[in-house]
């Protein structure tokens, strides 16, 4: 490995304290002829009024007041949580996607599509509970960081525009061989004690194994507007799906929450996972251009091997952080809207049983952005969904109902959305191989809805011709 300055940088409710510990455990492997220099970046984050645009800008002054190097692939980053998007963010805004200065960019828990906690951070308990575990005599008593919670929120569309701008921003993008090599941990288990009211299934207490990942998929889905037998219906088309541009490394590590991963503790007290995770943040700084497909490729087969589908004594479910924004046809977002999952043989306004146990318990959560309805997360329970579609024997249907709604033959209101009834609007019809495809395990899906918006006929007339004089 390059004699490389190493960049670590912390979370959110935290402080370059946090790696400490780690800056320790690096130097002792690593080796002075191995790194050049170790900066601990600290910031604030907690008070209501800073931004993530603050932040980056921030990092950008900082880093050219310590002289760190700017030319392409010279410094290697470690970040825990908030630090993900932080970096990505300044890395976007301030380097071509071939010119990033970060050569091996270690993310541990990232909060890359946000965390399940961010909407409870700005409520007193929220802010309660921060008071009570981390007390920062420098930071505000009684702010939590509204703005920077407002980006970490589920659904936030600082994370969405984020990721347009470094994972779907041509190809191969930032992330990929001969740029930058970007390698991803999170932990699978959650907090013990008075915090594991913070746990939920697939995530490790803070954040998401799924909205850790940075390797994600975008897809539209159109619904437009056609005619039939002679009256106008809403009709779904699959407008186009893209993966995001280049590759990242992402492992689940067994047995640690967002908090051990960052190897806070002396190395004689290392848990097994703890000892293992070390081993791999330094194969992650190691790694080679010519290796980082192989380094993908073992890190996801080892991922496969921990995931199996429920009922198998040894496997862990796998769940799929699915984002939605619609919009109208005029790019104005729709903010009261129900997304409908059914088996469509069945009348549209049941669904069989198969509509039930998709909303009951393969959608687990549901969390509507809370400045922005039209921005929702989906928290679905990828092996459930295929098994229930395969056990019913069936395509899985899907449709949408928006306010307004329009009635085609009623003059009230005079515009809105054509889904409420059967005859409105037509289903989409997802077989097999578009489930493999739309829902998969450990990952971010972004799905990009187009409503069309229609008018009833009397807001605009046309008299006919005045009589010439």
């Amino acid at each position: 490995m390059a004699q490389r300055p190493l960049i670590l940088l912390h979370g959110w409710n935290d402080t370059g304290e946090a790696f400490e510990r780690l800056a320790g455990h690096l130097r002792r492997h690593l080796g002075e002829r191995r790194i050049r220099r170790i900066a601990i970046g600290d910031y604030l984050s907690r008070h209501d009024a800073l931004r993530f645009d603050d932040l980056q800008a921030a990092l950008e002054r900082a880093w050219t007041r310590h002289d760190l190097p700017r030319a392409p692939a010279s410094v290697d980053a470690i970040v825990h949580s908030t630090g993900g998007l932080v970096i990505r963010d300044w890395l976007a805004r301030h380097f071509a996607p071939d010119a990033y200065p970060v050569k091996h960019l270690v993310m541990l828990a990232p909060a890359n599509f946000g965390s399940p906690l961010a909407h409870h951070g700005r409520s007193l308990v929220g802010r309660a509970i921060n008071g009570f575990f981390n007390r920062q005599p420098e930071q505000p008593r009684f702010e939590a960081g509204a703005g920077i919670l407002r980006g970490l929120e589920l659904a936030s569309p600082y994370s969405w525009e984020l990721a347009l701008r470094d994972r779907f921003a041509g190809t191969p993008g930032p992330f990929a061989p001969g740029r930058t090599l970007c390698s991803v941990l999170v932990g699978n288990h959650g907090y013990g004690g008075i915090r594991s009211v913070a746990n939920e299934a697939g995530g490790d207490g803070t954040v998401r194994i799924s909205t850790a990942n940075l390797n994600c998929v975008r897809g539209q889905i159109h619904f437009e507007e056609g005619h039939h037998q002679g009256r106008p219906v809403t009709v779904p088309r699959l407008a186009g799906w893209q993966d995001s541009s280049g590759r990242c490394a992402f492992l689940i590590v067994d047995g640690l929450d967002h908090t051990t991963i960052k190897l806070n503790s002396p190395e004689s007290r290392f848990s097994a996972a703890q000892r293992r995770t070390l081993g791999l943040i330094l194969e992650a700084l190691g790694v080679e251009d010519d290796g980082f497909a192989a380094h993908c490729d073992a890190w996801e087969a080892a991922n496969a091997a921990l995931t199996q589908a429920p009922g198998e004594r040894r496997g862990k479910p796998g769940y799929q952080n699915t984002l939605v924004r619609v919009v109208d046809q005029f790019g104005a977002p729709v903010p009261d809207y129900l997304i409908e999952f059914y088996d469509p043989r069945d009348d549209r306004h049941d669904g069989g049983a198969l509509a039930r146990v998709m909303h009951e318990q393969v959608i687990l959560k549901v969390h509507p952005y809370g400045d922005d309805a039209s921005y929702r997360s989906f928290y679905i329970d990828t092996a459930r969904l295929r098994h229930e579609v395969a056990k019913a024997g069936t395509e899985l249907g899907l449709s949408i109902t928006a306010d307004p709604m329009l009635e085609a033959e009623a003059a009230e209101p005079p515009v809105g959305f054509l889904t409420y009834a059967d005859e409105d609007i037509d289903d989409l019809r997802l077989d097999a191989a578009q489930l493999a495809a739309f829902f998969r395990p450990h990952r971010t899906l972004l799905v990009d809805i187009v409503l069309h918006r229609s008018q009833h006929q009397r807001v605009v007339t046309l008299r006919g011709d005045a009589a010439a004089d």
